[in-house]
């Protein structure tokens, strides 16, 4: 990763660790509310192309009710450059995931999964109200992934399912 100092406006802002980070503790908050399992390590990997992109963001369903294999199969064209994207946020994942078992807002189970550290991020509800429409779109839509990777199935049919490989 180069420096802040030498990174684009725009791309240090986009790809801030803290608001990276804040989408993964979403996805991985949402998740422990519907899983008895913690949030495989593999599957971070997929948030931020998922968030991030706007087409996909959008794209994805409006409640759980519709699985992800269904969905994948009527919205083929998700999975286009999907797997080049992961391999580019690839980095921007990991310090994201650094950023934040470092100030414990995550911490890593002995079996490698993640779940919520004792430190919480004010991504709240109350502090969404200064935020643009599109980040407070990520944050729902973080939650929402989370939430719909808990019942999709393994790690790997999920990521599978993607295109890609843990």
């Amino acid at each position: 990763m180069l420096a802040w100092d030498k990174r684009a406006v725009e791309e240090a802002n986009l790809f801030n660790p803290a608001f990276c980070g804040a989408l993964i503790v979403k996805a991985v908050e949402d998740f422990g509310k519907k899983a008895t399992h913690g949030f495989s390590f593999p599957l971070t990997f997929l948030v931020l192309p998922i968030v991030l992109h706007r087409g996909t963001r959008e794209a994805l369903p409006g409640s759980t009710i519709t699985s992800l294999l269904p969905w994948l199969q009527e919205n083929r064209h998700q999975l286009v450059d999907f797997p080049e994207r992961v391999r580019r946020l690839k980095p921007i994942t990991q310090e994201a995931l650094m950023f934040s078992i470092r100030h414990d807002v995550l911490t890593v189970a002995p079996d490698g999964s993640l779940h919520i550290g004792r430190t919480k991020i004010p991504v709240t509800e109350r502090s969404t109200e200064s935020f643009t429409r599109e980040t407070r779109e990520c944050i729902d839509r973080a939650r929402f992934l989370g939430r719909w990777l808990a019942t999709a199935g393994t790690t790997a049919t999920i990521m599978a399912s993607w295109g890609v490989a843990p």
